[in-house]
Parts: structure tokens; sequence; C-alpha cells
């Protein structure tokens, strides 16, 4: 396998094949993680869903090289995002790789700034759809180009992020979040058959929720439940627990649900 590595640096390069399939095609699958004091949080939970991924596209990727190279480049002391890529690897022109690519594994560790934790955000709905049934939608690949584009048009409309529906026009998820809302106790969240990614946070949140006493459920969401709901969350590995204080011109209840926020500081020791 080839193996990349970089601590966030614009004076720091490293070789990279022109002909790598991850560059060419976004043929590779990708993971974020927050690295909180030399602990990478729900680390097997990560390691999970990437190797998920590699097999989903048959790219032929073992644990143990991801294991060292997150631990390689793990810092000891502060806050940060950690990604990890894996790409088929080098390849002939084509959709088809023609012969047995090696995969190459790249890390990421980028310092976090922990005002974005818990911060509450607004949302925009994107015009661009998650299609359920797509392949890049049901697994984290590096074909992120519908999402970026959601975020961008958000971002140039005064939001946080993009609100993203699924192509029956229920709720699916955020451009980079998954997203919850409460009515009363009971809270939900779309399940990956409405386009909504299969999120670590979102599996972390569904039990801690059920533990605290809420009635957590996957369940469907029209755009007029959501309308309705007493409060949105958006939730994901970096930001965390993120109030929603809009979506589009409507307001919501961005405070806190506070007894689960303090459970989860101490889990990730910050």
């Amino acid at each position: 396998m080839i193996i990349l590595k970089q601590v966030a640096n614009p004076a720091t390069s490293h070789p990279f094949d022109l002909t790598d399939r991850g560059l060419l095609l976004a043929d590779g699958v990708f993971d974020t993680s927050l690295v909180s004091n030399g602990r990478v949080f729900l680390r097997e939970a990560h390691l999970d869903r990437l190797m998920r991924d590699t097999l989903a596209l048959d790219i032929h990727c073992d644990r143990p090289s991801l294991e060292a190279l997150m631990d390689e480049i793990v810092q000891d002391a502060g806050l940060f995002a950690l990604r990890l890529t894996v790409t088929r690897g080098a390849g002939g022109r084509g959709l088809t790789a023609t012969s047995e690519s090696v995969p190459t594994l790249l890390a990421r560790l980028d310092a976090l700034d922990p005002a974005r934790q818990f911060s509450p955000v607004s949302l925009r709905t994107a015009a661009i759809t998650r299609n359920p049934d797509s392949v890049t939608t049901r697994h984290k690949t590096l074909a992120y180009t519908d999402n970026i584009m959601a975020a961008r048009h958000a971002l140039h409309a005064g939001h946080d992020d993009a609100l993203m529906l699924n192509t029956q026009g229920r709720i699916a998820c955020a451009s980079s979040a998954n997203i919850f809302a409460r009515f009363g106790k009971r809270i939900v969240t779309p399940p990956v058959s409405e386009g909504a990614l299969c999120g670590v946070m979102r599996a972390w949140l569904l039990d801690a929720l059920s533990r605290s006493g809420f009635d957590a459920s996957e369940a469907a969401i029209t755009v007029s439940e959501l309308a309705n709901a007493d409060q949105v969350f958006a939730t994901n590995s970096l930001r965390l627990i993120a109030p929603v204080s809009r979506i589009d011109e409507q307001t919501y209840d961005d405070t806190h649900l506070g007894a689960l926020v303090d459970q989860l500081k101490v889990a990730i020791d910050i």
C-alpha cells in the first residue's frame, strides 16, 4: 500500500501519483474524526465505517494499516480534525481497472477551533437532492460534488450549511451533517434509506438519547413535519451537536440538550 501522511502545513508536500484513481475519478472513500489530547473519539466506530465503505467499493485495504497510520499522525495535545482517505490507487485510463491496484492511504491532521462545537447553525434548503439508491449517498465516497455545491450555495446565501432533501422531497441530511428533529420527548432522524449518511455521531446520539430518557428513533421526516419540530439538531464528528437556529426563513429554539452535551464533553475529554 502507498501511505502518505500530513500534519497540515502549507510548506509541506508529498509525492503523489498523478494517475491515482482517487484524484482522477473520485474512486475512494474517506472518514473524518475528532482527536482530543491524543485520543480519537469513537475510534473503532470510525474504523468500522471506513472498512465497510472500502468493502462496498471493492477496495482491498487492511485495517492494521489504517490503525498504524492513525496512530502515527495523531498528536498528544490539543483538539484536531483527522481525515483518513483510501483510494483504489494508480491505474490505467477507463472506469474499470485493468489490473489489481495498490490502494493509496492518506492521513491529514488539522488543528480544530473548539468554538465551532455546539454552536448554533443556520441551514438553507438545497435545490440539489440526494438519491437514496446511489452508492455515493450510502457510503462516504470521494464523489462529494453535490454536497460541495449545496454547501457553497448555502454559504453564499448567508447560511452555515445546506439542508438536503431526497428525491421524494423528504428530509435526508445536511451537506456535512445528520439531522435530528425533536417533538417533545420524541426525537427522530431520517433513516439511511431516506438518503441520510450513516454518521458515526448519528449512531452515538441515537444511543445516548435513548439512555437519557428520550424516545429516539429513525423515521422519515417531511418538510412540513420538520417545520413543526420543537427543535432541530445537526450532528457530525467535528461540530458534534449543533442546534439549528434557522432553516431558510424559519427560526427554531437553538438551546442545547444540556445534560446530553455535558455527557458528550466528558466522553470526549474537552
